[in-house]
């Protein structure tokens, strides 16, 4: 896959999204997009299928209004905002293979049961994720 020029893009959620102690009760995700020009794209959001559509009609992040989102590829869960923002961050510092093998492995674990920021990380110190082949 071609080098990724969203490696330190930041997922846009809007200003008046939940805040507080309802948002920190809310599971979040940190979903991956494959866009345009074989580039990916990092965000999260609690309503991740509903931030994919406002993506896709080029309102969403400035990144994927230049890189059209063809596919929301992967969503993983977290226990809250600040988990999934915390992991979103963690994501975007690694290589591209590494982020693409983080969602391979995670997405289906977490598709009923948010995943602790603890266990996410620890599945970033994976031999398998942080090798270079």
């Amino acid at each position: 896959m071609a080098a990724c020029a969203d490696d330190g893009a930041v997922g846009e959620e809007p200003a008046d999204a939940d805040t507080g102690a309802a948002a920190a009760a809310k599971p979040w995700a940190v979903y991956l997009l494959h866009c345009a020009g074989g580039k990916s794209y990092i965000g999260i959001s609690p309503t991740p299928d509903e931030r994919f559509e406002v993506h896709r009609t080029g309102k969403g992040a400035a990144f994927t209004r230049a890189n059209r989102p063809h596919a929301l590829a992967a969503v993983v869960w977290f226990e809250s905002r600040s988990a999934a923002a915390s992991m979103e961050v963690r994501l975007k510092s690694l290589a591209r293979p590494a982020k693409l093998a983080w969602f391979e492995r995670f997405a289906a674990a977490t598709a009923t049961v948010p995943a602790t920021l603890d266990v996410g990380l620890a599945s970033l110190t994976s031999r398998r994720l942080c090798s270079s082949t």
